[in-house]
C-alpha cells in the first residue's frame, strides 16, 4: 500500500498541476476563440461587399451614353427595394398624401427631419465641422402641406406681377417650388442648406458635400446637368437622404433619383 508521508506537499504537487491544466485549457480556448473570430469578420467583411454589389447585380449590367441607361429588363427584381421609405419619389408625377407626417426630430431651432435619417445628417454636418467647416447649417427641411401651399402661392403671385397669366405663373413656379403634395420638402428627407442660393456652390461645404455626402447617404437632388429630367431648376442647397448605398451608386452612375428609380426597375432606357 502506497503511503504517503507529506500529504501537504503532495497536495500542493496535485492543485500546481490542476492549475497548470487549467492555464493550458484556457491559453487553447483563447487562441481558438482569437482564429475563430478572425475568420467571422472576414465573412462579415466578404458579406457586406457581396451585399454592395448585390443591388447592380440584380439588375444586370448597362451601358451609359450621353444619358441613356441601356439595362436588361428586370422589372419586379427590385420591388422591395423600390418600396424602400428613403427611395420615394416624389415629384409632379408622383405626388406624396396631403396627410402624411413622418415622425420627426428637431435639427436645429425649429427645423425638423425624418427621425430615421436625422443621424446621418447630423454625423455629415459634424464630418464639415471637423475639418473646419464651420459655414454650414440647415435653412430648412420638412414642411407641412400647408406651408409648401403658401411658398408655392406666393411664387406663383411674383410670376403673376411680372406680368404672366395664371397657368404660365403656375409653370414657372414649379420649376422653382413645387406644388403641395410634389415636394420632397413634405418627405422630411431633403436639406436646404444655408442662405438657398446657388452662391451655395462657391462655398468649401458645397465643395466637401460634392466629395463625400454619399458616404452619409446623401445626394445632390437636383443637379445641373439633369434639369430636364427632374423639371427642376439646379439647386445647389438641396441635398436629398436616400441611404449610403444608393447614394453610392448614384454618385458613381451620375444619376438623379428619377433615374435612378428607372435603373431599379429594370427600365430598357433611362
Amino acid at each position: 500500500m502506497l503511503r504517503i508521508r507529506n500529504k501537504s506537499k503532495f497536495i500542493k504537487r496535485i492543485l500546481m498541476v490542476i492549475v497548470g491544466l487549467a492555464l493550458i485549457i484556457w491559453l487553447l480556448w483563447a487562441i481558438i476563440s482569437g482564429i475563430i473570430s478572425l475568420f467571422n469578420k472576414e465573412d462579415e467583411k466578404t458579406t457586406q461587399e457581396a451585399q454592395t454589389k448585390t443591388l447592380e447585380e440584380a439588375i444586370g449590367d448597362n451601358e451609359v451614353t450621353k444619358g441613356v441607361t441601356q439595362v436588361s429588363s428586370n422589372a419586379g427584381v427590385n420591388s422591395e427595394v423600390l418600396n424602400e421609405w428613403n427611395l420615394k419619389l416624389v415629384n409632379k408625377d408622383n405626388s406624396v398624401d396631403s396627410s402624411y407626417v413622418p415622425e420627426l426630430e428637431e435639427i436645429d431651432d425649429g427645423v425638423m427631419f425624418d427621425k430615421r435619417a436625422i443621424s446621418y445628417l447630423k454625423e455629415m454636418i459634424n464630418a464639415m465641422y471637423k475639418e473646419g467647416i464651420t459655414a454650414i447649417w440647415v435653412q430648412s427641411a420638412y414642411r407641412s402641406y400647408e406651408k409648401q401651399e403658401e411658398l408655392f402661392n406666393n411664387k406663383v403671385q411674383y410670376y403673376i406681377e411680372q406680368g404672366e397669366e395664371q397657368e404660365e405663373a403656375e409653370k414657372l413656379a414649379q420649376t422653382v417650388v413645387q406644388r403641395p403634395e410634389m415636394s420632397e420638402h413634405n418627405l422630411g428627407l431633403a436639406a436646404d442648406f444655408n442662405t438657398v442660393t446657388n452662391e451655395f456652390e462657391d462655398t468649401k461645404a458645397f465643395e466637401w458635400l460634392q466629395e463625400n455626402a454619399q458616404d452619409y447617404g446623401f445626394v445632390l437632388r437636383y443637379p445641373e446637368d439633369k434639369q430636364d429630367i427632374t423639371g427642376i431648376t439646379y439647386e445647389s442647397w438641396h441635398w436629398r437622404y436616400v441611404g449610403e448605398e444608393h447614394a453610392k451608386i448614384m454618385k458613381e452612375k451620375g444619376f438623379c433619383l428619377e433615374e435612378y428609380i428607372e435603373y431599379l426597375k429594370g427600365a430598357e432606357a433611362v
